[in-house]
């Protein structure tokens, strides 16, 4: 399979004669005998549901009742789900133990007993590497193995068989920064080539003819599928790119707890913004003018500590400077390319500006014992495009830290870089506001 994924020629056909499946059974044997010679690059396409079934990913019920049948579906649905995503109704779109997105948490009462019910397989990567390693040891043959579930999509009526478990090839394609026939580079596209092959193979397959398995031939001509180890991992999309991570009932439901609508008193975090910049000194007309800024915003919004507060929110920063005062320590930022202090958004669990400060502080920096003044240093607003993609503004509370001696500070995922720059050493690109903030922060260590 190259980079651009397309094959000149593919062939589809199903495994006959596969049989009813229990928990115990040898489906490598099974498929072994039951298939068409295998060969190289062939990538053999299983139903989820053969592979629950054979791994005893099954319940059995006291009665095949519908009703006791539908209510122990429901259980199992809950326990199987991490995040409920949209429901209505007893309709539920959850996320699973797994990490998959789909309806019902899997659990399906389809092609198995009316006294059964089938789970996904608990982890489908290794069902999948355990029947490769299965098959090339009975065969000797090199192969790609993906288990299948069928999904709904968003926008999109019917179902699709989608691909959540993955061994021996290369689930993702990603042809980015190559140029098309006419000289275009791409820069977005990424081809999830395993949902493409799983949709391929259920051509072939299908509920009503009881065939749960296809093999699917073409994609490696030369026998050597692509693997980039990987596995269904690269499938499944991250919650800070997730932009539909919610059902519309379920984000509106979320926003009015965020900003505590419907509470007879403020949040707690909202109560100790407004005591500490009320409580703020200031030197200067601008800044008094910029605290009754902060102060008229809380006033008007419950909601300005979340970052669901589209106008705004509440952030909380933080100067790390190290044990000898001489040097502050700066992150470089992914999303605006230049060097600030340590900050971000308040969280729950955060019950006051300063536990936002120093947590955002401690996990970006990777040091944990910081001492901080519990004072801030200052306030500052400024318009930026939010990690959720719209266009917002931060209210920023700065607050002064300093790190123990011999700290040494490793970089998170929230950073391209991290370092510590002396007072007089600072990288270009460090703004007028920011030199004043350093101005500040040193003039309170000498205090």
């Amino acid at each position: 399979m190259t980079a651009d994924h397309n094959a000149p020629r593919l062939e589809v056909f199903p495994v006959l004669g596969i049989g009813d499946l229990r928990p115990g059974d040898d489906l490598a044997a099974i498929i072994a005998e039951a298939a068409p010679p295998l060969q190289d690059g062939d990538v053999l396409v299983v139903t989820s549901k053969a592979v629950s079934k054979v791994e005893g990913r099954l319940l059995r019920l006291d009665s095949d009742d519908p009703a006791e049948r539908e209510a122990a579906r429901q259980r199992a649905i809950e326990q199987e789900t991490v995040r409920v995503v949209a429901q209505r109704g007893t309709l539920r779109i959850v996320e699973t133990r797994q990490g998959l997105v789909l309806a019902a948490a899997g659990v399906d009462a389809s092609n198995v007993a009316r006294d059964e019910l089938a789970l996904l397989p608990a982890e489908p990567d290794a069902s999948a590497a355990l029947l490769r390693e299965a098959l090339r040891e009975r065969l000797g043959v090199e192969l790609g193995v993906i288990v299948t579930d069928s999904m709904g999509r968003p926008w999109r009526d019917g179902i699709v068989d989608n691909a959540i478990g993955v061994a021996g090839l290369a689930a993702v394609t990603d042809p980015r920064g190559q140029r098309d026939v006419y000289g275009n580079v791409l820069e977005v596209t990424r081809v999830a080539v395993a949902d493409e092959i799983a949709a391929a193979a259920d051509l072939v397959k299908g509920k009503l003819a009881g065939i749960p398995v296809a093999v699917v031939r073409g994609l490696a001509p030369d026998g050597k599928l692509v693997d980039d180890g990987l596995g269904s991992r690269s499938l499944l999309r991250g919650a800070a790119d997730d932009m539909f991570r919610l059902g519309t009932v379920e984000a509106i439901a979320a926003g009015r707890a965020d900003a505590g609508i419907g509470a007879d008193s403020d949040p707690a975090l909202h109560a100790d913004a407004v005591a500490t910049i009320t409580a703020l000194a200031t030197h200067s007309p601008a800044e008094a003018a910029l605290r009754e800024s902060f102060l008229g915003f809380l006033a008007a919004r419950p909601d300005a500590m979340a970052r669901s507060c589209a106008p705004g929110h509440l952030t909380a920063s933080a100067v790390v400077v190290d044990r000898s005062r001489g040097a502050v320590l700066l992150t470089l930022h992914p999303r605006i390319g230049r060097w600030v202090q340590l900050g971000g958004h308040c969280e729950p669990g955060d019950r006051t500006l300063l536990d936002a400060a120093a947590r955002e502080a401690r996990e970006e920096s990777g040091i944990g014992a910081l001492s901080f003044d519990p004072q801030p240093l200052g306030l500052d607003v400024h318009p930026l495009t939010c990690s959720l993609g719209a266009p917002t503004r931060h209210f920023d509370v700065r607050f002064l830290a300093v790190a123990p001696d011999g700290a040494e500070p490793v970089r998170s995922d929230e950073s391209l870089d991290l370092r510590w720059f002396g007072w007089d050493e600072l990288p270009d690109g460090i703004d007028d506001e920011l030199r004043l903030l350093f101005a500040a922060a040193r003039a309170r260590l000498t205090q």
